[in-house]
């Protein structure tokens, strides 16, 4: 497998690869366009100031100015008019020339080697040591005529500064490539640090360090991660403390449902017994049964796979079809009712919203003093509609309204009292006003009492 830290390198590599080729092309192509022509001129005036040299010289002395010309730096090819030839400064690599260039220099003309050499790549064409790639002019020299071709000699050209210049540019080169490899190692420790992490979040080891603390994306990163971390931790505490109050749900009823299933084996029972045993039976199936309706439905929610109805209907009327259903739990109870409705239509899912004024009211009644009473009202502003609920029931007690929403969770006095419940019904109507984008809230109420408020959007 190839790491990041690996796929960064090769990367780099590549591209000052790819970098320095398309620069030699680009600079070869420059030459050749422009700096090919200028060299030759350049060339083709200095070889012209030799042989003006060569010309006012005294007999006799023209190998030894030649000769000097040579030693300066350049080298030079001599051709007669009877073809003798003799070089100076140096022999070149190809010393062939044709006929036809060597006539029409001897007869006046100025040879162009340099600018119309081949069109080969740079380093070739300027530096290659043919006697092609010279610049050639005439002179005549103790009353004979001479062709004289010449290019700078490359030996010459390669001197100290040359070898510096090409030594720093190794040394840039080689410093960059170790600093490429610093740089790289260090981007990448964060990433595998995280990778670190990841396999021990992965075994739910939720308290391993995140030792990444930079101001650049890495660091944002990092920074998310961590929060991810606390979120992934708190879930988990949520899904073992879930199982561990379904478990506690579930099994109650069911040892119950064991024991008295147990007591109805035996044949020396009167007819009254068995039917208490069989009625607390089916009691605990049906608590089971609402407990595992519940359940299903919050699970919906959980996994986003509920899709809510939308539909228009008037509020008030709905309100009072729920209340109708409760009226003879409030009147054994001893409890009285007070409605304050005002007539106003809502879109929602008409069957989730009533299972949320449902539980609410049964709330208000089964937490509720006897004799009691619930206040019932719906008001409404430009936007909203709020309905809210108030009892005067046991809600006076340092009870922690932010728990009441969790699922599972029921508050100490219901557990002294022994109301029944399974923890989940206002779990299921938060998640269902969530889903309307409305708002739940409680509120204590003095001296005795609940008030219950849920704020939905206007039709």
């Amino acid at each position: 497998m190839r790491t990041l830290y690996s796929k960064f390198v090769w990367m780099t590599l590549l591209i000052m690869f790819l970098s320095g080729t398309l620069g030699f092309i680009i600079v070869n192509t420059y030459y050749h366009q422009n700096l090919k022509v200028e060299n030759d001129s350049k060339n083709v005036l200095v070889a012209k100031s030799m042989v003006k040299l060569i010309e006012t010289t005294e007999k006799n002395h023209l190998e030894a100015i030649l000769n000097a010309f040579g030693d300066s730096g350049y080298q030079i090819y001599i051709i007669s008019e009877e073809r003798q030839k003799k070089s100076f400064g140096g022999d070149f690599r190809v010393n062939e020339i044709s006929d036809s260039v060597v006539k029409s220099v001897l007869d006046g003309e100025t040879y162009h080697g340099m600018r119309e050499f081949p069109r080969e790549t740079f380093i070739t064409g300027y530096f290659s040591n043919e006697l092609t790639n010279t610049v050639g002019v005439p002179f005549t020299y103790d009353n004979k005529k001479y062709a004289l071709f010449q290019r700078p000699n490359i030996k010459f050209l390669f001197n100290e500064i040359h070898l510096l210049l090409g030594g720093l540019a190794a040394a840039m080169i080689i410093i960059s490539v170790i600093a490429m490899l610093i740089v790289a190692k260090k981007m990448i420790d964060p990433l595998t640090k995280l990778t670190i992490a990841t396999k021990k979040i992965a075994i739910e080891d939720f308290q391993v360090p995140i030792p990444v603390y930079q101001k650049d994306e890495i660091g944002q990163l990092a920074e998310s991660f961590r929060y991810m971390v606390m979120q992934l931790e708190a879930s988990d505490r949520y899904k073992k403390e879930f199982i561990s109050r379904v478990s506690h749900d579930f099994q109650t009823p069911l040892l119950n449902i064991q024991g008295y299933a147990t007591l109805l084996e035996n044949k020396k029972l009167n007819e009254t017994e068995q039917l208490t045993y069989t009625s607390i039976i089916q009691k605990e199936a049906k608590r089971l049964s609402s407990v595992m309706k519940q359940l299903l439905i919050l699970t919906s929610f959980d996994q986003m796979n509920h899709r809510r109805k939308n539909e228009c209907f008037r509020l008030d009327n709905q309100l009072k079809q729920v209340v109708q259903k409760f009226r003879w739990m409030m009147e054994e109870k001893d409890i009285f009712l007070k409605l304050q409705l005002k007539e106003v239509e809502i879109s929602g899912d008409k069957e989730m919203l009533e299972y949320v004024w449902e539980n609410l009211i049964s709330n208000a009644i089964k937490y509720n003093r006897s004799p009691g009473e619930i206040h019932v009202n719906v008001t409404e502003s430009s936007n909203h509609v709020l309905v809210t609920i108030q009892d005067t029931g046991v809600g006076n007690k340092d009870s922690n309204y932010e728990q009441w929403t969790d699922s599972f969770y029921r508050d100490d006095t219901a557990r002294s009292t022994q109301i029944e419940g399974s923890g989940l019904g206002l779990a299921i109507v938060k998640e269902v006003i969530q889903s309307h984008n409305g708002r739940l809230s409680f509120e204590r109420v003095e001296p005795f009492g609940t008030k219950v408020a849920v704020q939905l959007n206007k039709l």
